[in-house]
């Protein structure tokens, strides 16, 4: 479903191929180890926090993007996602208004929908929490703006200061979301296996005892602060 018609446009499907083992892989890892095998790329801003603890989310992304306090192309997304599929929002960088609650959230998670990550407002937190729906957003707010339009729907957009693409890997936890090309998925996992090994390592070379990092005084030297 292709309309060219710019700020009112849903552009194609998002290829879901054999992404079902990846996806229970990368939920297997916390954002920390993603966002280090990301080199410190593509972490969303700390502003998007997950509306309670223990959510945890990994799916491809349906991406909207919102006039300032319209929703309209939201139970758009909702309508043609499929199961598995995070839904991100780019509203604009508005935050007096919700564009997410009870009523669609319900309706959306009754599809299987993974969760929604949200650069905005949401509103019914309590029966979101209740429910336990993956919710991701910046804060609440009982306000609610119009269904008017303009909006789009799998392109490009901006949440949480990173540009997340139609169908990127999402992964989200207690410790914020981080976002990662498909193209690069196996190198990130790579490198995020490598990475938790480390820390492995690490952890018992403290627990026996040894505290102080030889590369720290290594790179302080380096930098001429000590000898």
């Amino acid at each position: 479903m292709v309309n060219d018609r710019f700020g009112f446009r849903i552009g194609p499907d998002i290829n879901r191929t054999e992404n079902i083992e990846i996806y229970s892989k990368l939920k297997l890892f916390g954002t920390p180890a993603l966002s280090d095998g990301l080199n410190k790329f593509n972490t969303l801003s700390s502003s998007i926090k997950p509306i309670q603890s223990g959510i945890k989310i990994a799916g491809p992304a349906i991406t909207v993007k919102l006039r300032p306090a319209d929703n309209l192309m939201l139970h758009k997304a909702i309508s043609i996602a499929k199961e598995g599929d995070v839904i991100v929002v780019d509203t604009g960088g508005t935050y007096n208004y919700s564009i997410l609650g009870d009523l669609m959230a319900t309706s959306a998670f009754k599809k299987g929908i993974a969760g929604f990550v949200i650069d905005g407002c949401i509103r019914d937190i309590d029966e979101l929490i209740e429910k336990k729906f993956p919710v991701f957003t910046c804060g609440v707010t009982p306000a609610v703006g119009d269904k008017d339009g303009p909006g789009e729907i799998n392109y490009p957009i901006s949440c949480g200061n990173v540009v997340v693409m139609p169908g990127d890997y999402i992964v989200g936890d207690d410790n914020g979301v981080v976002v990662i090309p498909p193209d690069f998925v196996n190198q990130i996992v790579e490198k995020t296996i490598a990475k938790l090994e480390y820390e492995e390592r690490r952890k018992k070379e403290i627990e026996n005892n040894i505290i102080d990092k030889p590369d720290i005084d290594a790179k302080l030297r380096k930098l001429g602060i000590i000898e």
